[in-house]
């Protein structure tokens, strides 16, 4: 008898050819007969060529993304979707109950909740309802009147990936800033090191692991140098954060903190999905895809809070994926199948 069959979609695949094979691996310690799907707007894409089945599609803001997103896991049985940028989840969580439907579990958080992440003023107002240390939001008025020291930082209101996010230092630059960053949000500048928590949560919103890691080298707005810290203020911190919040799947949680065993520690914004540095918690023992293949599943899990290797670094280096154009060429548009089909 063959190992049970699973499949897998990965949305925006993009550059996360490291994901595509920690899942692999999580499918051969679960022994099963694994196949991952990559899905994307454009055929350069360096997870679209080592994955098992690829298929361009749709972007995510043409009325056709849902529907072919959900003919694709329909004809292919699949049984997870998991998106892995900010583009579309909101449409992926308003659609949950559709992909339900034809019998795929979308790994990701209610409506509401996407909504509060996705929203930096909403998450801002999150955090001060719930007793959540913050950074305090600022008013442009109050910022050039003098009423608040610089430096100040600015960032777009539903931004991600660190796009358009700086730290102003005067009124010249203030000035510039918000007419150039699109929904600017100005918050007071925060002291200390910022961290990235790695959250996995269950369908209950169960908090199962909590992997805080410091950046130490940023490029093109993903962590490219970064190791683990097992620090425990972290780790309680947004464990109640995510416990309030009630999401579900992956979560990557930003926050800052100081070195003293007494400092304060202050969260600035939630993203619903995969982080772009998880990667490294799953190497230093976090094994989200292990988890998360388990959930879809329907099999127990429990929780694992703090079960990661301390002070464990990732070095990430220029890797490429080397495809003759013909290839390009035949990874298989979906729309073009479906008319075949259709005629």
């Amino acid at each position: 008898m063959g190992k049970p069959s699973f499949t897998l979609l990965l949305t925006c695949a993009g550059r996360k050819v490291s994901l595509v094979n920690q899942f692999r691996q999580a499918f051969d310690e679960l022994d099963l007969d694994g196949r991952i799907i990559g899905v994307d707007s454009s055929s350069h894409s360096a997870a679209l060529s080592v994955c098992d089945q690829s298929y361009i599609i749709p972007r995510c803001d043409q009325p056709a993304y849902v529907p072919t997103l959900l003919d694709v896991c329909q004809r292919h049985r699949v049984q997870l979707l998991l998106p892995l940028i900010d583009v579309d989840l909101l449409l992926l969580a308003e659609h949950r109950e559709r992909f339900r439907d034809v019998g795929t579990l979308a790994m990701i958080s209610p409506l509401p909740v996407v909504r509060v992440c996705r929203d930096k003023s909403s998450t801002a107002q999150f955090f001060e309802q719930h007793g959540i240390p913050t950074v305090r939001s600022l008013s442009i008025e109050d910022v050039r009147g003098g009423d608040v020291p610089y430096p100040v930082f600015i960032k777009p209101a539903n931004g991600s990936g660190s796009q358009h996010a700086y730290k102003i230092h005067n009124r010249d630059e203030l000035d510039f800033f918000v007419r150039y960053v699109p929904h600017p949000l100005l918050q007071e500048f925060a002291a200390g090191q910022e961290f990235t928590v790695d959250v996995l949560c269950d369908l209950a919103g169960r908090v199962i692991n909590a992997v805080p890691r410091r950046r130490l080298e940023v490029r093109a707005g993903e962590i490219s140098k970064g190791v683990t810290c097992k620090d425990w203020r972290i780790i309680r911190a947004t464990v109640d954060l995510a416990t309030k919040l009630g999401g579900v799947g992956p979560l990557t949680v930003q926050c800052f903190a100081g070195d003293a065993a007494d400092s304060a520690i202050r969260f600035t914004e939630i993203n619903p999905r995969v982080g772009g540095g998880l990667p490294l918690s799953i190497a230093a023992g976090a094994n989200s895809p292990k988890q998360i293949i388990r959930m879809a599943l329907g099999q127990p899990i429990e929780p694992c809070v703090g079960e990661f290797a301390d002070d464990f670094y990732m070095f990430r280096y220029e890797e490429s994926v080397y495809v003759p154009g013909a290839n390009l060429a035949d990874i298989p548009n979906w729309q073009d199948i479906s008319q075949r089909r259709a005629a």
